[in-house]
């Protein structure tokens, strides 16, 4: 499979608010991400809250601010092209958002929502517009008596399913979906994964997914990329990842998911304090103060992606074997 999309080097970040005489300061969302997405596959994006994950799905659509880095889509240049082809790639990469609740304009109908990126990239008429929303809810599993109806009349299934469809009018290539499980009934969940795996297998859809749910992520990617304070520490194929874990941190993460029936957790298989601001980020690998493995090159020295084979990486000094990351749930 070709690439479809491309990171290199991305930093995303914020400017905080000072005082007059305090020197500007930033937080570090995202710091030299690196990494791409193929024709037709689901690449995950994991990890805890506050990690960026959000941040740098976002930049990739121009909804958070490239502080530098580059990112391309389809062979072109994102960050550094025109206003015609800014516009191209908003159409052929769309967003699916994590609430459901607030991503849905209130006052406007089934009909208005699902046809409004028609109606900004001008590609279809009115009439046209009209059977193209009856399709996208079909889609989606919607009646068309719910193009008449507004969102507070739908569950939050429901409301996910528009917005799906909203995303799927301008028959984009690739749908940036960020956390698109979270808001929703544990029932509800897995009808949502169902529709995302059919869609792209029909459509040949390309998935970004930023999700912490490791069954759904299991379930829909074929790739995993661990995020830890802005950057990425582990990249594999999901199998690989969930059967042998390289980056302590992945291996914490794996270890945390509930197991039915498993009892206790193992000792030591809980992460120690708290994901450190981003603001004043810790020396050396971003990780140690957290890990049973830290060493004092740790403290010193960031460490860079090591390949242990093709599709996988690690970026760690002292990686996990497979006979001591074990199998994760």
């Amino acid at each position: 499979m070709s690439e479809l999309l491309r990171i290199e080097a991305l930093s995303v970040r914020f400017a905080l608010r000072t005082g007059w005489l305090r020197p500007e300061r930033h937080v570090q969302a995202v710091s030299d991400v690196s990494l791409y997405v193929r024709r037709g596959e689901t690449l995950a994006v994991v990890g805890e809250s506050g990690s960026g994950k959000t941040s740098l799905a976002r930049a990739v659509v121009g909804l958070a601010p490239a502080w530098r880095g580059q990112i391309h889509f389809d062979g072109r240049d994102v960050l550094g092209g025109d206003r015609t082809a800014l516009r191209r790639l908003r159409r052929e990469v769309q967003m699916v958002f994590q609430d459901p609740f607030g991503s849905l304009d209130p006052r406007l109908s089934v009909q208005d929502i699902v046809a409004e990126p028609l109606r900004i990239h001008r590609t279809h008429d009115a009439s046209a517009q009209r059977k193209r929303v009856l399709e996208l809810l079909d889609q989606v599993g919607l009646p068309a008596a719910a193009a008449q109806r507004y969102p507070h009349q739908f569950s939050g299934g429901q409301r996910q399913r528009i917005a799906i469809a909203r995303a799927l009018a301008p028959q984009p290539q690739l749908i940036i979906a960020d956390e698109p499980l979270s808001a929703l009934d544990v029932s509800i969940q897995s009808q949502v994964m169902n529709l995302m795996s059919e869609l792209r297998a029909r459509l040949g859809l390309s998935y970004l997914l930023v999700s912490h749910d490791f069954a759904a992520v299991h379930h829909l990617a074929d790739r995993i990329a661990v995020m830890y304070l802005g950057r990425i520490v582990e990249t594999a194929p999901v199998d690989d990842l969930f059967h042998a874990p390289a980056h302590p941190y992945t291996a914490a993460l794996l270890a945390s998911v509930p197991r039915v029936g498993n009892g206790k957790r193992r000792p030591g298989s809980a992460l120690r304090g708290e994901l450190p601001s981003p603001v004043n980020p810790p020396p050396g690998c971003a990780f140690h103060p957290r890990c049973p493995r830290a060493a004092e090159r740790c403290r010193v020295e960031a460490p860079l992606p090591l390949a242990l084979s093709a599709g996988r990486s690690v970026a760690c000094h002292f990686p996990l074997g497979p006979a001591e990351a074990g199998a994760a749930p």
